[in-house]
């Protein structure tokens, strides 16, 4: 391994995490976080319990800052995608409870982990997502694979130009769209 290699590794989840969560109360139904996930264009939302002290006002906006909030379990798309195949034998798929389609225990991690640490846990756990959590244990961001892919494609493009691998005329990173 380069020191390069080794520098990204060791750096914390905290520089690369997608800050703005978007969070429900565990409360609400399928149809609202279906809903949240559609609007916003995201891949999954974090569930917090029910009486933290969050609304789904405050949720819509991104507000993840109060101190009483507690994440509990995620949704994903994937999650809803399943349940949709239910809908024969759940009529009323959408106004399940997100408590009994989250998936739960919710598995975190501290912001001063390491990226390598988060990468890790994620082939362990099989999971694409990443609630960092801090000591509070309040929601302060998520790392996905899409943000450590995009770290990657970082580090690769420098490296290649820093070593003069682009050819002239064809850059392979930006006929891909991952400049």
């Amino acid at each position: 391994m380069t020191s390069t290699q080794d520098d990204v590794a060791n750096v914390p989840v905290f520089d690369f995490m997608t800050r703005n969560v978007i969070t429900i109360p565990e409360s609400q139904t399928m149809k609202q976080a279906s809903k949240l996930i559609y609007e916003d264009n995201i891949g999954s939302i974090v569930i917090l319990k029910e009486g933290s002290g969050s609304n789904l006002d405050d949720n819509v906006s991104g507000n993840t800052t109060q101190k009483k909030e507690i994440p509990i379990g995620i949704v994903t798309e994937r999650d809803i995608a399943r349940t949709v195949g239910f809908a024969a034998k759940h009529p009323i798929f959408g106004d399940i409870p997100l408590s009994e389609l989250m998936s739960k225990p919710l598995i975190t991690i501290q912001p001063g982990a390491s990226l390598k640490d988060a990468v890790v846990l994620m082939q362990q756990k099989d999971i694409r997502r990443l609630p960092i959590i801090d000591k509070d244990g309040r929601l302060v961001g998520i790392i996905t694979e899409k943000d450590i892919l995009r770290v990657i494609f970082k580090i690769f493009k420098k490296t290649i130009g820093d070593r003069g691998l682009i050819s002239e005329g064809f850059d392979l990173l930006g006929f891909l769209g991952a400049e």
